[in-house]
């Protein structure tokens, strides 16, 4: 998602989110898929109340995606010290 040889730190952190964002969405359909394969009736339930059931899921993604902040943390920080080395070496070229 961050664009090769970024140099913006701004895209570094809009590429954390989404990928976070992702990370809870695909949670919340496995969670779904394990509900509907346990016998729930997940269509049902989103055909009554749809917000509401998308929000249980997307909670249960939550709960279980707190497993990734370090993960994403770290990529983040490292992410973030290859734009400011590219950032360094363009000026260090440009003297």
């Amino acid at each position: 998602m961050l664009p090769r040889g970024s140099r913006r730190q701004w895209e570094v952190a809009v590429a954390i989110w989404a990928s976070a964002g992702m990370v809870l969405l695909a949670g919340a359909v496995v969670f779904a898929v394990i509900y509907a394969i346990g016998g729930v009736a997940v269509g049902a339930a989103f055909g009554d109340a749809p917000l509401a059931t998308g929000l249980f899921f997307l909670r249960l993604s939550g709960t279980a995606a707190v497993a990734w902040v370090p993960v994403l943390l770290l990529t983040w920080l490292g992410l973030a010290q290859l734009v400011e080395k590219r950032k360094g070496r363009d000026k260090a070229q440009h003297r």
